[in-house]
């Protein structure tokens, strides 16, 4: 997917909800508070439990979830995508090209759970931050453990570039996570400096 659409055209959508967070690639400059990189897409997080207040702020969208890689079936009216599907592609209309994705993020009362693996895991409250320009973001820490499954050169780019701006509880937590999922990561070692 390619597209125009910037952490700003996510809050002017969605500013007056609660629990929603730019993700990936973007959700690292919003931390750093500078461009470090082209984006190709936008990527906005939000909880599986609290998906369908977006889908009615997205009424009259043209909405499809990932099935499969490679694979989109349009999302029935207000419908509910079930577990594990978790990616839905959003654009206005049928004929405009793809504006951005929202990522459902699983949860329980009280903390986020890392999709992938439940054993991974943070208060609600450490999910996201707000950036200086207002916008929420995921915190760099998780954005990194997601990008750390299939490292292409652009998640090394935003591990390089992230990586001296975490503190050290930061550090220690992302260790521990990408430890229990990615034995033998390349980046432990620097974690653990």
């Amino acid at each position: 997917m390619h597209s125009t659409y910037r952490p700003e055209d996510a809050a002017a959508l969605f500013g007056d909800l609660s629990g929603w967070w730019v993700a990936g690639g973007w959700a690292i400059d919003l931390w750093l508070g500078k461009s470090t990189r082209e984006h190709e897409d936008l990527d906005v997080a939000t909880l599986r439990a609290q998906q369908c207040i977006f889908w009615q702020r997205l009424t009259g969208w043209d909405l499809h979830f990932a099935t499969s890689p490679g694979t989109l079936e349009p999302l029935p009216a207000r419908g509910v995508v079930p577990e594990p599907l978790h990616a839905v592609w959003c654009r206005p209309d049928a004929e405009s090209p793809w504006s951005f994705e929202i990522l459902l993020n699983d949860s329980d009362e009280t903390r986020w759970l890392f999709r992938r693996d439940h054993r991974v895991g943070l208060p609600l409250s450490d999910l996201g931050r707000v950036s200086a320009g207002g916008i929420p973001c995921l915190t760099p820490e998780v954005v990194l453990l997601y990008k750390a499954k299939n490292l292409r050169e652009h998640d090394q780019e935003d591990f390089d570039n992230t990586l001296s701006t975490l503190t050290m509880k930061q550090k220690a937590w992302l260790l521990q996570a990408v430890m229990t999922v990615h034995q033998g990561h390349p980046w432990t070692g620097r974690l653990r400096e």
